[in-house]
């Protein structure tokens, strides 16, 4: 039960809990309060009870002995009896009196002694405690599951001789003090009642500005970019919040200082890397070409008379190592001074009919190229178009390039609109891309062709990212592979950002 309890709370919000545990301690402090209100309620209740009971007791005590020596009685007689009857009625409280010895002598509700079984003569102890009694004797008495208040003293004759017991049961002392326990509890309920609402609704408030604090720092937690410049959030109370506001910021300007370091680094362990690259490329294509200038050196000297056609040989080696060298030339020149971008709106449908009737006319007959175009004829997107010719050149190339047997090849250029955004999706049928190297794709010297250094792809994601861009793919080996583009949509009445 434990476990389920915990599993519960786990998959509360934060602000949830907060506020049902400030409705739980509110409800405890309530019940709490509630309870100590009652019982010290009942206290009150019924100390007033019985100084109530101790001035109708007294007034009626000193009635009767003011009257017993204004007409000098001396017993229990009837005029006696007739006083104690109106005193009743003046008081509306039941008067019985009993001689000395306990015996009743009368009553005012006969029906306590005939129909509830009080007894008729008081008990021994009684006697005893109103004779050790300084004046008078209170103590609760009980008939049936009624308990009620009583109060016994003598009646004192002008010669200072106790002549009768006068009692008055307080009989309606517990039924009063249920009603206004019941009354108490009535207007009690509905001050917490109000209380409870209104510390709900604090509570409710309380646990909303907590959280909203708390979901403002866990949003920019969650757009926190180490290679962008993140925004600072601003607190003005020194509270726990306030910390962990100042500990995220002293935390952006310390991690934006380990960025610059770390890119600092990263750049030139890329330059690095990519200058043993290049150094490796030249030197392949310049091996081939001293061994053939040996080569012709010995021929030369050998066989003069074949000088022309070893000169034709050499000279087509050559000229192939020289195209070698001006392509890496080329493709270097192209990643690392990338003339800046001229972005522009571009109707991106022209962009892509122009790169596939391009390619459809240089491979025509053996290679398939076809254009899904859901976009219509025109559809605008902000970016530089020399770059953008080169980003779907360079796809459909590697593309053109995966195929083992090209006569077989087939590619689809696709455009439709998804989200607010351009989706741009170049499928091939080729070997795909194995395992091994798809996280490796977009870096820099990478590449898993036989000729070139591996910078188009990684030149690509650099323009598409450039402009507000995602680049993805999915790939299945010796099934195909399909580079997907998301370019947002310009809207020439709103500015684009970049």
């Amino acid at each position: 039960m434990k476990r389920t309890f915990s599993s519960i709370g786990r998959g509360l919000g934060l602000g949830v809990r907060i506020y049902l545990s400030m409705i739980t301690l509110i409800l405890i402090a309530l019940i709490v309060s509630g309870i100590t209100t009652i019982i010290h309620f009942k206290r009150q209740n019924d100390r007033m009870q019985l100084e109530r009971l101790q001035q109708k007791e007294h007034s009626i005590m000193l009635a009767l002995n003011y009257y017993i020596i204004e007409n000098n009685i001396e017993s229990v007689n009837a005029k006696l009896e007739n006083k104690v009857q109106e005193l009743s009625d003046i008081n509306l409280l039941d008067l019985n009196v009993f001689d000395t010895h306990g015996q009743l002598l009368g009553s005012t509700n006969m029906e306590i002694f005939e129909n509830e079984g009080r007894p008729l003569l008081l008990p021994d102890s009684v006697i005893h405690q109103l004779n050790t009694a300084e004046d008078r004797l209170v103590i609760r008495e009980e008939i049936k599951d009624l308990e009620y208040l009583s109060t016994y003293f003598y009646l004192v004759s002008p010669e200072n001789k106790n002549i009768a017991i006068v009692n008055l049961p307080y009989l309606k002392s517990e039924e009063q003090s249920q009603r206004d326990l019941l009354r108490f509890l009535g207007t009690l309920g509905q001050i917490y009642v109000l209380l409870f609402l209104g510390a709900a609704l604090l509570a409710y408030f309380l646990s909303s500005y907590i959280t909203k604090s708390l979901s403002t720092i866990r949003k920019k937690l969650e757009s926190f970019r180490i290679n962008a410049q993140n925004e600072k959030l601003e607190w003005n109370s020194h509270d726990e919040i306030g910390a962990l506001v100042n500990t995220y910021n002293l935390m952006v300007d310390e991690l934006e200082q380990s960025a610059e370091k770390l890119a600092k680094s990263e750049r030139e362990m890329a330059w690095k890397e990519m200058a043993k690259q290049v150094a490796h490329e030249i030197k392949n294509p310049l091996t081939p070409m001293r061994l053939s200038i040996q080569h012709l050196q010995r021929k030369l000297k050998d066989r003069p008379e074949e000088a022309d056609e070893i000169m034709k040989r050499f000279s087509n080696t050559m000229l192939e190592q020289i195209d070698t060298l001006s392509r890496i030339a080329t493709e270097f020149s192209n990643f690392a001074k990338m003339p800046k971008a001229k972005l522009e709106p571009l109707n991106i449908v022209g962009i892509v009919e122009s790169v596939q009737e391009l390619y459809t006319s240089e491979y025509e007959g053996t290679i398939n190229i076809q254009l899904e175009n859901q976009l219509g004829k025109h559809q605008l997107i902000y970016a530089d178009k020399e770059q953008m010719l080169r980003v779907f050149g360079n796809l459909v190339k590697n593309a053109i390039q995966a195929f083992s047997a090209p006569e077989s090849g087939k590619i689809i250029i696709s455009l439709r609109e998804q989200e607010n955004r351009i989706i741009a999706a170049i499928k091939d049928n080729g070997k795909g891309i194995s395992a091994e190297t798809i996280d490796k794709i977009f870096t820099p010297s990478f590449t898993t062709k036989s000729s070139g250094m591996g910078l188009g792809l990684a030149m690509v994601k650099n323009i598409v990212t450039g402009i507000g861009a995602t680049i993805w793919f999915d790939t299945e080996e010796n099934k195909g592979t399909t580079f997907y583009i998301s370019f947002p949509i310009y809207h020439p009445l709103s500015k684009a950002k970049h």
